[in-house]
């Protein structure tokens, strides 16, 4: 079994700071482009690869250059390159009236760009014997993964491709191909400056964030506390999640919107964490994830952790349990079905207070 990774490029240099419609357009990484690589290069110092293979284009040849960093082979080939995208090419963003399946009428179609791309693909799996990765682009990378996915080509735009994601295909002997991860970014969580830009990105307002950071502190100090007794935290997957549980706070459903902006960004192993944090028992499932990939359930303990010192913080004041479902009853006066989730609610926080508390005696 070999290993396939198709990547996107990273952040792209605009020249007015407007997103635009790039398809055959040729800019440049930006700075923060160029970190995004040497992420990259940091991932394959610890994931061989053969060889790695680039579009043509800029912004995927920087890329693919910092990633290879001179160790290892890294060639062109044009069969990589990202769709044609017809009259959007080079427009703003926004303004391209488009729906997820809308095509540009005289852009490249879909349907040939994958078919390109896949015999590109199978050209680069054919002259090479090991692990391989391919710099592309979003569109392209989206038609070619959706063959993999639960997904329609047409819908395949909804797939999680943020700059430099990685996706991790299972390369089999027989042909077949599996998709083991989708759009993760090189690193398995984002540090506070990367956390602070999607709460921009996702406009999460300011007395969200100050809640988000109380619950980071809170969670902190457990964690320190299960240190102690030589338990072993993540605390990086820890402090982003608590972070970003509540980023999308003032949207409907916010834990699974919060779950689904996390996978977008390439942090798939937060978003279990996240859905769970109002609720302990809600688990992610295929069709609430564009492709069906659903992310693995890998920090239990940190999702303990992250739930229950949301539970003891209200706004930014640290509360008891019996506090804090105290002052959320009231809400649920007016409807039955309401009261008999709180309750339970409150019955499994203090079911994890009491394990998180039996850990640290």
């Amino acid at each position: 079994m070999r290993t396939l990774y198709i990547i996107r490029h990273g952040e792209v240099a605009f020249p007015d700071m407007r997103k635009r419609c790039i398809g055959r357009t040729d800019l440049p990484l930006s700075e923060e482009g160029r970190r995004h690589g040497e992420k990259l290069r940091a991932y394959f110092l610890e994931h061989p690869i053969e060889a790695v293979y680039t579009s043509p284009l800029q912004r995927a040849k920087e890329t693919a250059n910092i990633l290879a960093d001179g160790r290892i082979p890294c060639r062109e080939k044009e069969g990589l390159t990202e769709l044609y995208m017809g009259e959007w090419e080079n427009l703003p963003l926004a303004e391209i009236k488009k729906e997820l399946e809308t095509e540009p009428v005289a852009g490249e179609k879909r349907s040939d760009g994958v078919k390109r791309f896949s015999a590109c693909i199978e050209e680069i799996m054919g002259e090479t014997a090991g692990d391989v990765a391919v710099v592309a682009h979003a569109g392209i990378n989206c038609c070619f993964l959706s063959q993999f996915l639960d997904i329609s080509l047409e819908r395949s735009r909804a797939l999680a491709q943020p700059y430099c994601g990685i996706s991790r295909l299972a390369w089999g002997p027989d042909g077949r191909v599996q998709v083991e991860e989708l759009g993760r970014q090189p690193m398995d969580s984002p540090d506070a400056e990367e956390c602070e830009a999607i709460w921009d990105k996702y406009h999460t307002p300011d007395r969200v964030r100050a809640h988000c950071m109380a619950v980071s502190r809170e969670a902190e100090a457990l964690a320190e506390k299960l240190a102690s007794k030589g338990y072993t935290i993540r605390r990086d997957i820890l402090t982003a999640a608590a972070l970003l549980h509540d980023v999308a706070r003032q949207r409907e459903d916010h834990p699974l919107e919060g779950a689904k902006a996390v996978i977008r960004e390439g942090y798939p192993f937060l978003a279990p964490l996240i859905l769970c944090h109002h609720d302990w028992e809600r688990r992610l499932e295929a069709d609430q994830i564009p492709g069906g990939r659903v992310p693995d359930f890998r920090f239990p303990l940190e999702a303990e952790i992250l739930y229950l010192a949301d539970k003891y913080i209200h706004g930014t004041d640290r509360v008891s349990l019996k506090e804090r479902f105290e002052e959320s009853a009231a809400r649920c006066a007016g409807s039955e079905e309401a009261a008999r989730n709180h309750a339970r609610r409150y019955q499994e926080a203090k079911i994890i207070e009491d394990h998180i508390g039996g850990l640290v005696k």
